[in-house]
């Protein structure tokens, strides 16, 4: 979704560079070029009579190479999971985004989303397409999704983005909040069409982001953001209403200003970003925190979110972290840092996305489900699986205790002997009831396809009576060996500990739901 190689934000000048001509009305968007790559020529994709979804999963390799991976220890089980339905409550949402522009289909992947256990899911309301008529509003592409996910005990929270042909604007990625603002008729008709949209879900919806990544475009975001949420609010008194992702701080103090001047600071609730970087470790000091302290001092009840962000599968050469190498291996290994880092500053955390994704020019690979260019599932990749497991385990009984940061940890033994770069390790504590889980990784760069471990000593606080170590992509539970085990009055010692740049999880074994290892 986004325009973006390792940066953050968009720039203006490459938005600009987006513009299109004349404004094409929604029923032709299979006729034209697309706005989500910079002035990409190339013609689209025909999908109008795709087959339907392959009823056998398809073998994936990686997976399959990770399940055989050896970190010479004893396996003894594989974490259990939970569907949506088993879990009472989570901050854990997943990216359901684009099928307002046909760019995925909802039949491919529905089946998969409650086993996922992730309890809200973000979806993309779609003016453009719900209205193609002045004032006549058809939400019947709509409503399956928004009603068989809630179905599923998965809660359904909307953005409410993009233009209106028939109203004189686009209704793409990138383009300019001001065809509406400045246009007094299509701002009436843009509040027109969230009143209704609003009023249709909103006994199953109370969490609407107005908007998509207006970056660079404060003041008319501002004055959208304020009438918008009054909207809402004049529906929904108790709607929670979200500003999306902007600059940082400009677009952001713009919309905070806007709020407090109309006395209205009451409209907000979370202020969301977009952290598309390399290593997602760095997120926090360059984003996350500063925009937390910059929203909480014009009112205690903000906060942030994570509101969309993930990690290619290949070597992309558009959107967010493009011209990287990218693996099935890396990608598992990055959505797990970016959710267990988010969950230790307990930021919500919305992973995009859950299925491969067809725009007009290239088939995006940050799914956690792989499709075909016919948007028919192929196969669940490791990293749905990883974010199973830590959708499982860390609900909202879970919660943060300490967080660590250790730079120039010493290692035991390399993996590669060649390889004598300083490792910083990063490790966080969870509390869930009287069960303790720490997990750790090294943090110091961006994630890799390596497939091994280096060995290190760490201390845990505490007696652990019998510590397994937990391979989080897989699930997988290991023995730890008693003769390199420990115990001080208040500390458990554990030597020749597998790590590498992926999380992993050491605990007692009583904290461990667990389930056969032979039941992959």
């Amino acid at each position: 979704m986004k325009i973006n190689v390792t940066c953050l934000f968009f720039s203006l000048s490459l938005i600009a560079s987006a513009a299109v001509a004349e404004i094409v009305q929604f029923k032709d968007a299979a006729k034209i070029k697309s706005w989500d790559a910079w002035g990409d020529k190339a013609p689209p994709t025909n999908t109008a009579n795709r087959a339907a979804a392959p009823k056998k999963e398809r073998k994936c390799v990686t997976w399959i190479r990770l399940n055989e991976l050896n970190p010479g220890l004893k396996e003894i089980g594989r974490l259990a999971v939970r569907d949506a339905k088993e879990i009472k409550s989570s901050k854990w949402s997943i990216g359901c985004e684009t099928m307002d522009r046909d760019y995925a289909d909802w039949n491919a992947y529905k089946a998969w989303l409650g086993p996922l256990g992730v309890k809200h899911g973000r979806l993309f309301s779609g003016w453009a397409k719900t209205e193609q008529e002045k004032g006549v509003y058809d939400f019947t592409w709509f409503d399956p999704h928004v009603r068989e996910m809630a179905a599923m005990s998965v809660k359904p929270w909307i953005c409410l983005a993009y233009g209106n042909p028939v109203w004189g604007s686009d209704f793409r990625l990138g383009m300019k909040v001001k065809q509406v603002t400045d246009n007094p008729e299509a701002f009436e008709a843009w509040l027109r069409y969230c009143t209704a949209c609003v009023n249709r879900y909103k006994d199953v919806v109370d969490e609407w982001e107005i908007w998509n990544e207006p970056f660079g475009q404060g003041p008319e975001y501002a004055e959208m953001f304020y009438r918008t949420a009054k909207a809402i609010r004049a529906v929904q008194p108790n709607a929670k209403i979200f500003c999306t992702a902007i600059n940082f701080p400009k677009d952001y103090t713009c919309v905070l200003d806007k709020l407090k001047q109309e006395n209205a600071l009451d409209l907000g609730s979370y202020f969301i970003y977009h952290p598309y970087y390399p290593n997602p470790d760095t997120a926090y000091d360059k984003i996350a925190a500063p925009l937390r302290k910059l929203v909480k001092s014009y009112s205690d009840a903000f906060d942030v979110m994570q509101g969309e962000t993930g990690c290619p599968s290949q070597l992309e050469f558009a959107h967010a972290l493009s011209n990287i190498e990218w693996t099935e291996y890396a990608q598992a290994k990055w959505d797990l840092r970016r959710t267990i880092g988010d969950a230790a500053r307990e930021i919500p955390c919305n992973v995009f996305t859950m299925i491969d994704l067809q725009y007009t020019f290239m088939l995006q690979s940050f799914g956690l489900i792989r499709s075909n260019t016919l948007k028919e599932f192929v196969y669940r990749r490791p990293s749905y699986y990883a974010m199973q497991n830590v959708f499982s385990l860390l609900d909202d009984e879970a919660r943060p205790v300490k967080i660590v940061s250790q730079p120039g940890f010493p290692i035991e033994q390399r993996f590669d002997p060649k390889d004598t770069g300083k490792r910083t390790l990063f490790s966080v504590r969870f509390a869930r009831g009287d069960n303790l889980f720490r997990f750790m990784w090294f943090s110091d760069s961006r994630p890799s396809a390596t497939l091994g471990f280096d060995r290190v000593k760490i201390n845990l606080p505490g007696r652990v009576e019998r510590p397994v170590w937990v391979e989080m992509i897989t699930g997988r539970v290991f023995e730890i060996p008693a003769e390199t085990v420990t115990h001080t009055d208040d500390t458990t010692v554990i030597r020749n500990v597998p790590m590498w740049d992926s999380p992993v999880m050491v605990t007692d074994l009583q904290s461990v739901p667990m389930r056969e290892a032979n039941n992959k």
